[in-house]
C-alpha cells in the first residue's frame, strides 16, 4: 500500500485539489465558508503537489542504464 501511495502521490493529491472546492460548495449549508475552505484546501493540494513533483529526480536511480 506504501509503495502505492508513493508512486500515485501527486495524481490522489490533484484529484483531492480539484474535488475540494466542490465538496466545499456542497457543504455551504453546513458552515457558511465552507466554499472558501474548500478553494484554500484546494489550492494548498496543488501547491503540495507541485513541491513533491519539482523535488523528484527526473531518472530513478536503480534504473540507469550506461551504454
Amino acid at each position: 500500500m506504501a509503495v502505492f501511495l508513493k508512486k500515485h502521490l501527486v495524481l490522489i493529491l490533484c484529484i483531492l485539489a480539484f474535488a475540494s472546492p466542490i465538496i466545499g460548495n456542497l457543504l455551504i449549508d453546513v458552515y457558511y465558508y465552507s466554499s472558501l475552505v474548500g478553494w484554500i484546501v484546494g489550492f494548498i493540494f496543488i501547491i503540495s503537489s507541485y513541491i513533491i513533483v519539482s523535488k523528484r529526480p527526473d531518472e530513478p536511480d536503480g534504473d540507469e542504464n550506461m551504454t
